[in-house]
């Protein structure tokens, strides 16, 4: 627990934008491999798959979409 605390007290910006940028990298990462997943899924006959990631695709932009206007909103009060 020492070691969190101590990456808690020597941040360079406010914990939350920290932890908006760390989660808005995830998702892009997330959201880059999903119509390669939903690809596929096309190739090998799995439509129904290929259905549920390009809905995973679509709720991911959503949540980029939120953590980008987020980050936007905050980006100034960074410190």
């Amino acid at each position: 627990m020492a070691t969190m605390e101590k990456i808690r007290t020597e941040q360079p910006v406010k914990n939350t934008i920290h932890n908006l940028v760390q989660t808005l990298s995830i998702k892009l990462d997330s959201a880059s491999r999903y119509s390669v997943y939903q690809e596929d899924a096309k190739k090998d006959g799995f439509d129904d798959c290929a259905k549920v990631f390009r809905k995973l695709a679509g709720q991911e932009q959503e949540m980029i979409d939120q953590l980008v206007t987020c980050l936007d909103k905050h980006i100034g009060e960074a410190r």
